[in-house]
């Protein structure tokens, strides 16, 4: 995984050197932070990086981000943790036939002070393969507790879309799914990210809400979640596009986007539809907050 993804960013450094980087903070050191990095892909430039750090003294307890202006024609391939540096990395990918000038946002949701017992980061992959559907779970382990997410697709190119990054119930494992689109048929890998540690007090919860007015066939969604109780906020987030009975996305719709809101206390999760399964088809999409206390 590690090889492949440095060859990657070794022929896609020319690109990244096209992007004008704006860096927000949304608080002063010693507070909780949501760190935005944007960074502009010209038209014409393939694939597109960001990286947002935490200020010093916070750690990492979230992996966030999407694509912005893109008009359904990039996208969002990577969202990648690193506990090491306190950083996530977001990459964005052009679909076949259109290379549009986009934005990749990439989003660290950050705590201050040392982080919890237990605090480590969980990688499951499907491994290579062409199943153009794949799904992923990784599980937080030793009776930690989900804090964060992250997913990375390698080798589809921009021909595989996430159809969830999806924090369970309980809050003890990531699970993503993705499908393989415009017909491609080569062999790619889906990751599953979670970032784990050792609830402090009481037990995390999660906070989820879906469309309102439920499934319908409108091309492009954004959701809310219902806000993190009173004493707890925001560590981390997910979305989630899901069809009527009966109907079928796999390969049409994709999430473009998850993030916290700057009060961390809600979570966003946006979707379109990168190819139009066709008139009519309706589909929810729910967005997941991951709410610990301090």
């Amino acid at each position: 995984m590690n090889s492949t993804r440095s060859a990657r960013l070794a022929v896609l450094a020319g690109a990244t050197l096209a992007g004008v980087g704006a860096v927000f903070v949304t608080a002063a050191p010693a507070q909780a932070a949501v760190v935005d990095v944007a960074v502009a892909a010209a038209p014409g430039v393939v694939a597109q990086s960001a990286t947002a750090t935490c200020p010093a003294g916070q750690y990492l307890t979230g992996a966030a981000g999407g694509i912005v202006g893109a008009g359904k024609n990039v996208t969002l391939t990577d969202v990648i943790p690193d506990l090491a540096t306190n950083s996530v990395t977001v990459w964005g990918h052009t679909n076949p036939g259109g290379a549009p000038g986009f934005s990749t946002v990439a989003q660290a949701i950050c705590r201050p002070g040392a982080p919890p017992a237990g605090y480590y980061l969980e990688v499951q992959s499907t491994g290579l393969n062409a199943d153009p559907t794949k799904a992923v779970a990784a599980t937080c382990q030793g009776g930690t507790r989900l804090l964060g997410t992250g997913a990375e697709i390698i080798g589809a190119n921009g021909q595989a879309f996430y159809r969830s990054i999806l924090p369970n119930f309980a809050l003890t494992s990531n699970t993503v799914t993705a499908d393989a689109a415009f017909g491609f048929a080569g062999s790619w890998e889906l990751i599953a990210y979670a970032i784990c540690g050792t609830p402090p007090g009481v037990g995390p919860v999660r906070e989820a809400q879906s469309t309102v007015g439920g499934a319908d066939p409108v091309n492009a969604k954004s959701q809310q979640s219902s806000a993190c109780p009173a004493g707890t906020a925001t560590t981390g987030v997910g979305g989630s596009a899901t069809a009527t009975a009966g109907a079928t996305i796999s390969g049409y719709v994709f999430v473009n986007q998850v993030s916290s809101n700057l009060a961390q206390d809600t979570a966003t999760a946006e979707a379109v539809e990168g190819l139009n399964p066709g008139g009519g088809v309706s589909w929810y999409l729910s967005a997941y907050d991951i709410c610990w206390a301090p």
